[in-house]
């Protein structure tokens, strides 16, 4: 089984359909994420200088990996390398949104509001 959520990005309209639960490669994948995405502030920079599109490009790994259909206006299947990043608002609220409901997925315990 799978649920559909509805994008609450404007510029992204349409939906994606999550699993209802992780499979171990993709809580892998999630995981891997989290550590791809501390270690881009492990070299000693400020969070400020980090880029935001290189933060972003770490977290769609797992969102690839985890979104079992896309049903986005004017797009298919998405990958990492075709998923689109700009306009550069509205990429990473996608982005943002998607990984948040993939968090509580492998974390039901985070509040998802």
């Amino acid at each position: 089984m799978s649920k559909t959520i509805k994008s609450p990005v404007k510029e992204f309209p349409g939906s994606v359909e999550l699993p209802d639960y992780l499979t171990f490669p993709q809580a892998l994948v999630y995981e891997q994420s989290i550590i791809d995405t501390q270690a881009l502030f492990g070299n000693g920079e400020e969070p400020e200088k980090v880029s935001q599109v290189r933060y972003d490009a770490e977290m769609i790994k797992a969102v690839c990996a985890c979104v079992e259909e896309w049903n986005l206006d004017n797009f298919g299947q998405l990958a990492p390398d075709t998923f689109p990043s700009t306009p550069r608002k509205a990429s990473k609220e996608l982005v943002a949104w998607l990984y948040e409901e993939i968090t509580y997925l492998f974390s039901p315990d985070v509040p998802n509001e």
